[in-house]
């Protein structure tokens, strides 16, 4: 094999590893957008008479908070304390971000009408902590 037929196999291998890696990265859901909405952090812990959600809240102003359960369906809004530009680190960069929007699932053993929201202002973490049904 010569030196050209090398490379271009090499060259075609790095193709396709480039076309594997941008599928890849198109199927990822983005944390921001460009209307200025970041999402939150969120962390679901399941013990055996409960689900404790962490929502991640940095350099928000929970006064402004918003939590609606829609079925087991949760959605979470909340404005920033001011405004976040991550030009340095995103393509979008005249996006200019003011809130964290998020929605997400409850399992369907919540029962979702007992559920108890704590906010913890000092870590900007708000706690929703919701019984399991037991079976």
């Amino acid at each position: 094999m010569s030196s050209w037929d090398y490379f271009e196999r090499l060259r075609r291998e790095i193709r396709r590893i480039m076309r594997e890696i941008e599928e890849d990265y198109e199927d990822e859901r983005s944390m921001w957008d460009t209307s200025g909405r970041v999402e939150p952090l969120v962390s679901i812990d399941e013990t055996p008479d409960r689900y404790i959600v962490l929502i991640d809240l940095p350099y928000a102003d929970l006064k402004a908070l918003s939590i609606d359960i829609r079925g087991r369906r949760v959605y979470v809004e909340c404005r920033l304390a001011g405004t976040v530009k991550f030009d340095r680190w995103t393509v979008h960069r005249e996006t200019v971000f003011d809130r964290y929007y998020t929605e997400f699932e409850l399992p369907e053993d919540a029962i979702v009408d007992k559920a108890v929201i704590e906010r913890v202002e000092s870590k900007k973490i708000v706690k929703i902590i919701v019984p399991r049904r037991r079976v």
